[in-house]
């Protein structure tokens, strides 16, 4: 996403009206997404908020293959506001350290067993 996008979402993020609640489905899916979109925003999130990014877009597309990320965005975030943020953060950020703590231990059952320990050296009896 290019940055003046994710500005303009950011700024309708925090700029317009909306309630706080909690949303499921494919609109609770966007409302993550625009969530990780104001987080990479902190350098400190950006690892973790691009894969939210990229994680939320692929159940956003698994759920509706027709959504539009350039159009269909803008009313959900228009509507969002910092409150509604901050709740969504709570929500979608566990959700991302999961997938990213089941990624890593898939990662690691994947690496070839360990090399076996070298056998010990016969012991030597002392010269006499």
């Amino acid at each position: 996403m290019r940055a003046a996008t994710v500005t303009v979402l950011i700024s309708g993020l925090l700029a317009c009206a909306g309630s706080a609640q909690a949303q499921t489905g494919t609109a609770g899916d966007v409302r993550c997404f625009l969530t990780m979109a104001a987080l990479t925003q902190n350098k400190a999130n950006q690892p973790q908020a691009t894969f939210g990014l990229f994680y939320f877009a692929g159940r956003i597309k698994a759920q509706a293959p027709t959504f539009n990320f350039g159009t269909d965005l803008k009313p959900i975030a228009a509507k969002m506001t910092k409150p509604d943020l901050e709740a969504d953060v709570k929500r979608c950020g566990p959700m991302v350290q999961s997938v990213v703590q089941d990624l890593q231990a898939a990662q690691a059952s994947l690496a070839p067993p360990a090399a076996p320990a070298a056998p010990a050296a016969p012991a030597v009896p002392p010269k006499k």
